[in-house]
């Protein structure tokens, strides 16, 4: 099994923040009907996050209730107790999942920016090829360039693949792999399944993708250059520099220098597994579990999914450990060493110490991090932190007001704060009533 997330120590950290975890609902889409795209919808000023605040202000950018591209309203922005994932990019575009009530295209991948909400797909948009794509909550988890560019993995129905990896450029939806097609670099290996793929603004994609070889299936990961798919590494591949074989592969990030960085488990090799990059560089073993953390033991697992930046800066979570004295940190790895972002048990900006962290940090392109934490001793149980390893800020926590008198609610289940430029950060929060809306919010970049 990859190495444990670090989120996983978060659900125990305190009984006081247990409630806040609480389980969310999906509502099973019905089948795929095929429709036409329609226009953007402009966002209207209905409750007070309605009107848009002014450019830099955190705000909900899309909230459960709106009214969606496609008619009806959207309802969720997490599936089955899966992280929100919503990136932002440097235009203030947010790409989030959303299920939509009263539609025909009962769920999708919308973009949200500019004052007005755009679908990017939808279940039931014809695929290139043959079909209709039909679910996306498997892994609903978009990528998003500079561009407004989406990446995203689905299901498909009625088409000669039932899944594929998909980019919506300026050209409209493509499929890049599709579930059937012969696996690049695999002697008689079959696309079986994906996860989610990581984008960069060149429109270059990485993905790990199930690659069913005779009887046997492995995890490959693949880097798109925009022309054709190129093998990187695979389960089971002898690592001759390091000892062992890579064994399993974890969600991979990606910059625009074309490096891949991803967290594996080693089989039978020197350390139990560690952080990788590839692509545009040669693979190498970055950091190994057991490298020492200074002041803090050594690193026992590592985050199923890490971050990276324009100058390979990678921040990962991790899982501290020595004499018994074991501890959740974020940690950013560069070409001076390790360092930590944040420990367990160590202060938090505004208060309170560090409790436990969310399933995994991101990055912005110039190096910033950004983390959900657990807190003890603070007003808030739950906040989104944001900066550089030196300089961290609480962007916002549970209860916060915002500029116009609204409170902030209650942070989604297994939380994620999505860095981006200009000190772009998003994150998602859940109603615990009816009467309290499910929302994306966004502290979007200042205009240039």
């Amino acid at each position: 099994m990859l190495l444990t997330a670090a989120w996983r120590r978060l659900l125990a950290a305190a009984a006081a923040v247990a409630c806040v975890w609480a389980a969310v609902l999906w509502v099973i889409p019905s089948a795929p009907k095929i429709s036409p795209a329609e226009a953007p919808v402009r966002v209207t000023a209905g409750r007070a996050t309605g009107a848009m605040a002014k450019t830099g202000d955190l705000h909900a950018v899309v909230w459960s209730g709106m009214a969606a591209p496609d008619g009806g309203r959207f309802d969720r922005f997490d599936v089955n107790s899966q992280p929100v994932v919503a990136p932002v990019n440097g235009r203030g575009e947010v790409a989030f999942f959303a299920t939509v009530l009263h539609a025909a295209g009962r769920e999708g991948i919308f973009l949200a920016g500019d004052e007005r909400v755009r679908k990017v797909a939808a279940s039931g948009d014809a695929v290139p090829g043959g079909g209709a794509l039909a679910e996306f909550s498997e892994h609903p988890s978009p990528a998003l360039n500079a561009k407004g560019h989406v990446a995203f993995t689905a299901q498909i129905a009625d088409g000669r693949a039932p899944e594929g990896i998909f980019l919506v450029d300026d050209d409209g939806l493509r499929p890049i792999a599709l579930a059937g097609d012969d696996a690049p670099g695999v002697p008689l290996g079959v696309f079986v399944g994906f996860d989610p793929p990581a984008l960069n603004d060149n429109d270059e994609l990485a993905f790990v993708a199930t690659v069913r070889q005779e009887r046997e299936q492995h995890d490959v990961l693949y880097f798109w250059n925009g022309r054709r798919l190129q093998r990187l590494v695979a389960q089971g591949e002898r690592l001759l520099l390091i000892g062992g074989k890579m064994d399993q592969i974890g969600d991979p990030a990606l910059n625009n220098s074309g490096v891949v960085a991803f967290p594996a488990a080693i089989f039978k090799g020197p350390v139990l597994g560690g952080i990788f990059v590839a692509g545009a560089r040669d693979l190498r073993l970055i950091v190994r579990a057991g490298d020492r953390v200074p002041g803090e033991g050594m690193i026992l697992r590592f985050s199923e999914r890490v971050a990276i930046d324009e100058e390979e800066g990678i921040a990962f979570g991790a899982y501290l450990g020595e004499e018994g004295n074991a501890r959740e940190a974020i940690l950013k790895s560069t070409p001076d060493g390790l360092s930590e972002v944040a420990v367990e048990r160590g202060p938090a900006p505004g208060g309170g110490r560090y409790a436990g962290f969310g399933p995994w940090p991101s990055a912005a392109p110039d190096g910033a991090t950004a983390f959900v934490a657990a807190l003890d001793g603070a007003p808030a149980p739950l906040a989104a932190f944001a900066g550089t390893a030196d300089d961290i800020k609480r962007v916002a926590a549970m209860g916060d007001k915002l500029a116009d008198g609204e409170a902030i609610g209650q942070f989604a289940l297994n939380a994620i704060a999505a860095a981006g430029p200009g000190d772009a950060i998003t994150f998602a929060t859940v109603g615990r009533k009816p009467s309290e809306p499910t929302a994306i919010y966004c502290r979007c970049p200042r205009a240039r």
